[in-house]
């Protein structure tokens, strides 16, 4: 059998880390595009919220991963972390390295042991494949908030330019904390909306192409944001919000926003637009109004809680979550 170094990440690994990852993802996949040292760069090292990665380590190459991009989050007026769990892979000639249940579920429990805790990150989670999901539920004490729901409207003939009212953003400043300030008051639970996480989710991704849709009132304060993005997940061919930050009780700016979404779906020649709402938010019931149709998926979302104070049941109810604080869109 051989040995294994399982341990937290070393500047270096990422060259082996890359190579094991475009193997394992790229297998049997011809439409599969290798992923870049700049990229892998971008989603861990330039968080700003940091980085979780624990891997195992044979003859000097990494063999297997568990991580995760750290988000910081509002929590009762208290900043915590949650995490989401990406890249979690094993080379396929090392999955029976270890005794059963593995080299990824030993890698996983060390994850977790060394960065959950009370006085650590409150809160892993994700939208895990059927496969990952069986393998989470049974070693790693998975537990399920909700299935996934969609939002999904087919495109109407009209215009594909922005509406009047409405700005693309490019980089986003100071004004977004001002606008998630203003949105959270009734959220229990949320990622802290401001520059730096949203210049580095959207305007510096290395791959995808994001537009930031904006409005402002006569004084130029910044009244809501909504961010799109052209992919085929869940849905062909759809543009997706992943990103819809507007106060509840302001639905024309929201309704703007939301025509601006369209005309972009037009002008990439989308048949749908498509987002992910949590069904407590008032918003979930406007988009309906707007002809926005719902939609069960096949994904769960899935947590690995650390604090007895944040049942998964209670997590439902109060967590503003977004497509924007996954790696799926």
């Amino acid at each position: 059998m051989p040995d294994y170094e399982l341990r937290e990440y070393k500047e270096g690994d990422e060259h082996s880390l890359l190579e094991t990852f475009n193997h394992v993802f790229g297998q049997n996949n011809p439409e599969y595009v290798p992923r870049t040292l700049e990229e892998w760069h971008w989603g861990f090292m330039q968080n700003p919220a940091g980085w979780r990665i624990w891997v195992a380590v044979c003859e000097g190459k990494v063999v297997a991963q568990f991580a995760g991009q750290p988000f910081r989050m509002l929590i009762n007026g208290e900043e915590q972390i949650f995490v989401h769990c990406v890249d979690s892979m094993s080379h396929p000639d090392h999955r029976r390295g270890l005794k059963r249940p593995g080299l990824f579920i030993n890698v996983a429990n060390e994850y977790f042991d060394n960065y959950g805790g009370i006085e650590k990150d409150w809160i892993h989670y994700g939208l895990p494949i059927e496969e990952a999901a069986r393998m989470g539920d049974r070693f790693l004490k998975y537990e399920v908030v909700k299935t996934q729901l969609f939002l999904a409207k087919e495109l109407d003939p009209g215009p594909s330019g922005l509406p009047g009212g409405v700005e693309r953003i490019e980089r986003f400043d100071h004004q977004v904390r001002w606008l998630y300030e203003r949105c959270c008051g009734s959220w229990g639970v949320s990622a802290i909306r401001d520059d730096a996480l949203y210049n580095w989710r959207f305007a510096d991704h290395p791959r995808f192409k994001y537009y930031s849709f904006g409005v402002r009132d006569e004084e130029g304060i910044l009244r809501g944001v909504a961010v799109y993005r052209h992919a085929n997940w869940v849905f062909e061919n759809v543009g997706f919000v992943v990103e819809w930050l507007v106060p509840p009780e302001e639905p024309e700016v929201g309704r703007l926003l939301d025509e601006a979404v369209q005309a972009q779906a037009r002008a990439d020649g989308a048949h749908a637009t498509a987002t992910s709402i949590p069904e407590w938010s008032p918003w979930f019931r406007t988009f309906q109004d707007w002809g926005w149709l719902v939609h069960p998926s096949d994904y769960n979302l899935r947590v690995r809680k650390f604090h007895p104070k944040f049942p998964a049941e209670a997590l439902r109810d109060i967590w503003w979550h977004q497509l924007s604080e996954t790696d799926l869109v």
